[in-house]
């Protein structure tokens, strides 16, 4: 029974003195175990710098006056983190039995570089596609990987830098992010809110399977963005090689104010072509940041459009679009009201001359496309057109509008017009009519409806300047007008002929 004692005894006595080791170790020792755990869960270099204190149980604690994460070895930009004040806890009993289950991560400043490449590398992959070997950690591909999880994530004005090769550089100061992810195998929740400007631009996201999302699965997602009264949602499919699928629904009623929150210049789009945008469609893209947009289907503030378009977002985005409209009125875009007359609109030029307000064309040079348009009518406000086929090629900031199939006027309309703003804004085009209604058309054109017969003919014109007013000024070409049998309504020949008085 002694003996018995004694081998208790020391037993207790040994209980208490790793107890007490635990408390005396130093917190830059527990700091530098901390950074070790997080350099074999993610393969990069981990420094844990600044002032450090600790906690132990339940959670094993350290705070520190910073830390460093490294990035991938390929990126350029720097660290993936970089973060002042920095708080990292791990379930103490989960250590013991062998899983990293970290409780709380907290950063306050930090800058986070996110770089992706055209082959499908991205900065914030810890592991291979498949999810099984580590990559870049120090565990052997034999050996499986240790369970891993993080409960909370809180980030307080973070520098975000997203850096995709091919395309322009992101950033956003300000950006407040937290991360709930209560179980391992659970999904997570995320809330982050960026301010890019004044305005506050507000997501909310749920990723299922959490770690089979971070270990590079494609995992149901939900994706709701707020900014300014517009908003945006998705519901689908995603993984972190940038692989989505799914459905997309907008609900925009100022897109200038929408893309103003997000620093982006606003297009100033007219009523009726986007200045207002609701509806959605199914979304694809692809790895190679491919974009394939089927059943689409949007309002643009009066003017619906359906369809279906690719887009290449490498670089410069290539657009090709097929779109089905049905009656399209353009009357904002072209100024003119769908009541108005010709006279009524020649006395207004008359008395107020022609705009001399600068003409921006320069989002031309924002994209390349061809897209395909079909419109059961087409309003100009002064012109008005019938069923519409009609092509859009813009490539390298000139824009070609080409007529393929117009009824107008009882005739049919072909040719093109071109906006070209390569070395400075220029306007022209070449346009053909046959089998028009003189009398209609003359009428929109310039009031006259004294004109009857059915006539052909073909306009030429070119102008430049920088805005409507030089354009006017140096407009040139030839056109030209030839009108099969008809008559001058009011006009008696009879007496004309006799006495020279109608």
């Amino acid at each position: 029974m002694k003996w018995i004692l004694r081998f208790f005894g020391l037993i207790l006595v040994i209980i208490i003195v790793a107890g007490l080791s635990i408390f005396l170790l130093p917190a830059e020792q527990v700091a530098r175990i901390a950074a070790d755990q997080l350099r074999n869960v993610t393969g990069r270099d981990v420094t844990i710098s600044g002032d450090v204190s600790m906690s132990v149980w339940p959670v094993l604690g350290v705070t520190a006056g910073g830390i460093e994460v490294g990035n991938a070895d390929w990126a350029e930009g720097g660290p993936m983190l970089t973060a002042e004040n920095a708080a990292i806890g791990v379930d103490a009993a989960s250590l013991l039995r062998g899983e990293i289950r970290i409780t709380n991560i907290e950063a306050t400043a930090p800058t986070i570089r996110l770089e992706q490449r055209l082959d499908g590398r991205a900065s914030w992959q810890f592991t291979d596609a498949s999810g099984e070997a580590q990559i870049e950690t120090e565990v052997s591909p034999d050996e499986p990987p240790q369970a891993f999880s993080i409960e909370r994530l809180n980030v307080t004005d973070a520098m975000l830098i997203y850096d995709a090769e091919g395309s322009d550089r992101v950033s956003y100061s300000g950006v407040d992010l937290s991360l709930d992810w209560p179980e391992q195998d659970g999904p997570a929740d995320i809330v982050a809110q960026l301010r890019p400007t004044a305005t506050p631009v507000d997501v909310t996201a749920r990723i299922d399977s959490f770690s089979g999302f971070l270990a590079g699965e494609v995992q149901p997602v939900s994706f709701d963005l707020a900014a300014g009264g517009n908003t945006a949602k998705f519901e689908g499919r995603a993984g972190t090689s940038g692989e989505v699928a799914g459905r997309l629904d907008m609900n925009m009623a100022s897109t200038d104010t929408f893309l103003a929150a997000l620093a982006l210049p606003a297009p100033g789009l007219p009523q009726g072509l986007g200045q207002s945008v609701s509806g959605g469609a199914d979304l694809t893209l692809t790895t190679d940041r491919q974009l394939a947009l089927r059943n689409l289907g949007v309002d643009l503030g009066g003017n619906r459009l359906n369809g279906a378009a690719d887009i290449s977002l490498n670089g410069k985005p290539q657009i090709t679009a097929q779109l089905d409209a049905g009656p399209l009125d353009l009357t904002s875009a072209t100024g003119s009201s769908s009541g108005g007359s010709g006279s009524s609109s020649g006395a207004a030029s008359s008395s107020s001359g022609w705009p001399k307000d600068p003409i921006d064309a320069s989002g031309l040079a924002a994209f390349d496309a061809q897209i395909a348009l079909a419109a059961q009518s087409i309003d100009l406000g002064q012109f008005k057109l019938g069923p519409t086929k009609a092509m859009l090629t813009n490539d390298n900031s000139r824009m070609v509008f080409e007529m393929r199939e117009v009824s107008a006027y009882g005739g049919s309309v072909t040719g093109q017009v071109i906006v070209n703003n390569r070395s400075g804004l220029s306007v022209g085009g070449d346009i053909n009519a046959a089998g028009i209604q003189m009398e209609s058309l003359l009428s929109d054109a310039v009031g006259l409806d004294r004109l009857t017969g059915a006539g052909d003919a073909r306009i030429k014109f070119l102008g430049s300047g920088g805005n409507m007013d030089a354009i006017m000024r140096s407009l040139s070409g030839d056109g030209s007008l030839n009108i099969g049998s008809g008559r001058i309504l009011g006009v008696d020949l009879d007496r004309l002929m006799r006495s020279g008085d109608i």
